[in-house]
């Protein structure tokens, strides 16, 4: 003859089961494990019901390479950076150099020009993105006279793109696979 026990004595910390005893859940009862359920001695059978297990319903389950990418991406904000001394001559700012380094320091003798690179290949450099992906660059003037920000085919500057013996903060957003919005912070 077997042994009923209310599942809430089972459950309790410390309980034991009695050999030989069964548990019965009603259709519809739940049991959560927070931890480990271990069996001593020997557990002579298990049995599911119906042989049937119901897995949860999760809202939104499918996966896809967007749900993927945003849990994979590394954001650069939060690489480790070092800076990139230019020289004193209009440059164009790679789009390694951006991502990967993001701030430039340059002592200029005259006004320069600094132009970023393509949003291609911004993109390109950026595994993974997305839109609404962003990342921030700094220029440092050293001296003063005016280094000017420009785009890059793709590229739309917002704000002041000067800089004159100061420093300027950039947040670059990856608007889509073709174009980068970089803001002045």
């Amino acid at each position: 003859m077997a042994v009923f026990i209310p599942w809430k004595q089972i459950f309790k910390a410390g309980a034991k089961v009695p050999s030989g005893a069964t548990l019965e859940l009603v259709s519809g009862s739940t049991i959560s494990i927070a931890g480990t359920l271990t069996a001593t001695g020997k557990v002579a059978a298990a049995h599911l019901a119906n042989d049937a297990v119901e897995t949860a319903k999760i809202k939104d389950a499918n996966v896809t390479t967007a749900k993927l990418v945003d849990a994979g991406v590394t954001p650069p904000k939060t690489k480790t950076k070092a800076a990139i001394a230019l020289a004193d001559a209009d440059a164009t700012l790679t789009a390694a150099q951006m991502v990967d380094s993001g701030v430039f320091t340059i002592t200029p003798t005259i006004a320069r020009t600094l132009t970023t690179d393509t949003a291609a290949n911004l993109v390109a450099a950026m595994p993974g993105y997305q839109i609404g992906t962003w990342f921030d660059i700094i220029i440092v003037c050293l001296a003063a006279f005016a280094v000017t920000l420009a785009g890059g085919v793709g590229i739309t500057i917002v704000g002041n793109a000067v800089v004159n013996n100061d420093s300027g903060t950039w947040r670059a957003r990856f608007d889509s696979a073709s174009a980068v919005t970089l803001y002045r912070m």
